[in-house]
């Protein structure tokens, strides 16, 4: 399951981080939606959760003493609302801080 907002997100990052992608050409930054839409029962494209804006907002508020973004907060629930999802991964350990309604493990390439 990939939130749509973190596919936003990572196109945004490599878009802009010149080491990837030159100030003129978006196409290296453009594989991220090839890459998802090349197996889309590995990257299932999720729209936001409901309520995501006033959700996301209390949770940020609730984990004050994360550094928790603000589409972290909207990945953790989205995860969160599909008792399906049993593992999270992420490059951000700090994830694992949150408390899931289920049993979700996170993973990061730090553990």
């Amino acid at each position: 399951m990939v939130p749509e907002v973190v596919a936003g997100e990572a196109y945004t990052k490599l878009r802009y981080d010149r080491r990837v992608s030159s100030r003129h050409d978006a196409r290296r930054a453009l594989t991220v939606f090839g890459l998802l839409a090349a197996d889309s029962e590995l990257f299932e494209i999720r729209s936001m959760p409901g309520e995501s804006h006033r959700r996301s907002v209390e949770l940020l508020a609730r984990y004050v003493d994360q550094t928790f973004s603000w589409v972290d907060a909207i990945v953790l629930l989205s995860a969160d609302d599909d008792r399906r999802v049993e593992r999270l991964w992420t490059v951000d350990s700090t994830l694992s801080a949150y408390r899931f309604s289920h049993q979700v493990l996170v993973s990061s390439s730090g553990n």
